[in-house]
């Protein structure tokens, strides 16, 4: 997302009457410009260059799910759509994770008008079915699998509670972040966090390879 200190300039040179290029937005200053000038290469800057952030928030939300690459291309049709809010582009990654969180809510709120019509994918369907920031970066097999177990149990969670968990824990956002995130205020965030861990650690038993994870990770004996 940053631009590299001493970073040795493209040699690249375009005819004069070319179209503008990603390369012509150093910061988000332009970047912003660029797309409410409706320039195509801005929004192509955007969706390259936050791409993975945007995917991944979706990813900590919704799980190892078929319609995040959806949810994906939403997110950025709506950041589009509505540059001209931002006020400060500066902001320009907050924002764009506010409207994944929007985006995700709205997923989980119309998967749960369509459940009577026909089953939900899975949160356990995994690999082919996503794209790329998954499980690869995981590489211990205990890990994935508590990973794995960690979505299964967000996924049984009420919404807001999944996303204030998911942004905090999974995400590592601080506080006053998700709040942000969740368009909410810090203590209703603190009251989700809290209502969320306790049912994730009341039902965590049922996932051996997660709690022998989480021992680990507190020093403990399962």
């Amino acid at each position: 997302m940053n631009t590299q200190a001493g970073e040795i300039p493209s040699l690249h040179v375009r005819p004069s009457n070319a179209g503008p290029d990603v390369n012509d937005f150093p910061d988000e200053y332009a970047l912003v410009d660029g797309i409410r000038r409706g320039q195509a290469a801005a929004a192509t800057a955007l969706f390259l260059r936050y791409r993975t952030l945007v995917e991944r928030t979706l990813v900590r939300i919704l799980g190892f799910d078929s319609e995040v690459p959806d949810a994906v291309q939403e997110t950025f049709i709506r950041a589009l759509d509505s540059t001209r809010l931002l006020r400060e582009p500066r902001a320009l990654p907050g924002w764009l994770v506010r409207i994944s969180v929007c985006t995700a809510s709205d997923l989980l709120r119309r998967r749960k008008r369509r459940r009577w019509l026909h089953a939900v994918v899975e949160p356990g369907e995994l690999a082919d079915k996503t794209s790329t920031v998954m499980l690869e970066a995981e590489p211990d097999m205990e890990a994935r699998q508590a990973l794995q177990a960690a979505y299964q149990i967000f996924a049984g969670l009420p919404a807001e509670e999944r996303i204030a968990m998911s942004l905090r824990r999974l995400e590592g956002m601080e506080l006053k972040e998700v709040a942000d995130a969740c368009g909410c205020s810090l203590a209703t965030v603190k009251r989700r966090l809290a209502r969320a861990e306790s049912r994730f650690l009341s039902r965590v038993r049922g996932y051996p390879a997660l709690e022998r994870w989480l021992a680990d990770k507190r020093g403990e004996t399962p």
